[in-house]
C-alpha cells in the first residue's frame, strides 16, 4: 500500500525529506507499523546480496527493522540508521543494531560497508546529501541500494479513501485518487529524483531499476489494520481516521470481504566509481 505522504510524489512540490512530522509519524504504533507492513520479495533480497562486493550493510532508515531481519536471515550484518527512537528500540528488541540519527548527520566514523540499502525510506533523505553519505561509507564497487512498494490498490479501495480524506480532511496532502491508472507511473518521478541525487554526486555509476511483482491477498482486517501506517493517515485524529477505515472497511466488503492487491517492489540501484 502506499507509503508515501502523497499519494503520488510530486515533483513541482516540496521534498519529501522535508516533511519531518509525516516522516517521524510512522512511530505512533511502531508494532502496528512492523505487523502490518509486508516484507520484501526474498528475490529482491537475493539480487542485491549476489550484486554487492560483501555482507556487511547498511540500512537506512531502518524503522522497526523489516528488511534488516531479511538480509541478516540471507547472511548479511546488518547496521541500521534510524531517526526515530521508538523505531530503533523496537528494532532492537529483534536483534538488530540501531543508531539513532538521521541518515544526513549520521557520523560514521570510518566505517565502510558493502552496501547500503533503504527499504521504502530513502524519499525522506535529502536525494543528493543523502547519494553523497553512501558514497563516503562505500568502498569501490560498493553498492547503493534503495528500494520501495508500489501497491496497486483496487479502484474500489482508492474510491473510499478518495471519497473518506475529502470529507474529513480535505487539505490532506494524500491523494490516493492519483494512484488509480498505475501505481508505478505515479512514482516514477520520486524514483527520477533518486536516481538524479545519485548522478549529482559524481561518484556512482548510472542508477538502474530492478522490478519485482509479487502480489498479496488481504482480509478486511488485514486490509485495515495496515491503512493507518500510510504517511498521509498516520496523522489523522482518531475519530476520523476511524470514518476513513469504515469507508475502506465496505469497500472490502463489496470485493467479497477480501482484496487481492498487485505490487511492484522497485529497487533503485548504483555501484561506487573505481575511480571517484
Amino acid at each position: 500500500m502506499p507509503t508515501l505522504s502523497q499519494g503520488r510524489p510530486d515533483t513541482s512540490g516540496p521534498e519529501p525529506h522535508r516533511h519531518r512530522q509525516t516522516a517521524e509519524s510512522f512511530s505512533v504504533d511502531a508494532e502496528r507499523y512492523d505487523r502490518a507492513r509486508p516484507p520484501y520479495p526474498q528475490a529482491l533480497v537475493d539480487r542485491i546480496v549476489a550484486a554487492s562486493p560483501g555482507r556487511h550493510l547498511l540500512d537506512v532508515g531502518a524503522g522497526t527493522g523489516i528488511e534488516a531481519r531479511q538480509f541478516q536471515a540471507a547472511g548479511c550484518t546488518v547496521l541500521g540508521v534510524e531517526p526515530d527512537e521508538r523505531m530503533a528500540a523496537f528494532a532492537r528488541r529483534s536483534r538488530i543494531e540501531v543508531e539513532v540519527a538521521r541518515f544526513e548527520d549520521w557520523q560514521p566514523a570510518g566505517r565502510q560497508f558493502d552496501a547500503v540499502i533503504a527499504g521504502t525510506a530513502w524519499h525522506w533523505v535529502d536525494p543528493v546529501a543523502g547519494a553523497a553519505k553512501a558514497a563516503q561509507v562505500l568502498g569501490p564497487g560498493g553498492r547503493l541500494a534503495p528500494f520501495h512498494h508500489v501497491p496497486q490498490l483496487p479502484d474500489e479501495v482508492i474510491d473510499a479513501l478518495a471519497e473518506g480524506l475529502q470529507r474529513v480532511a480535505p487539505d490532506s496532502p494524500f491523494n490516493p485518487g492519483l494512484l488509480r491508472d498505475s501505481a508505478l507511473d505515479a512514482y516514477q518521478p520520486l524514483f527520477a529524483k533518486i536516481a538524479d541525487g545519485i548522478r549529482q554526486t559524481g561518484r556512482f555509476s548510472e542508477p538502474e531499476q530492478w522490478h519485482f511483482a509479487w502480489e498479496r491477498t488481504y482480509s478486511r482486517e488485514k486490509g485495515l489494520d495496515q491503512l493507518p501506517t500510510f504517511g498521509g493517515l498516520t496523522q489523522l485524529p482518531a475519530a476520523k481516521l476511524a470514518e476513513v477505515l469504515d469507508g475502506a472497511g465496505t469497500a472490502i466488503d463489496m470485493l467479497g470481504g477480501h482484496a487481492t492487491m498487485p505490487y511492484t517492489s522497485v529497487v533503485i540501484t548504483s555501484t561506487r566509481s573505481h575511480t571517484a
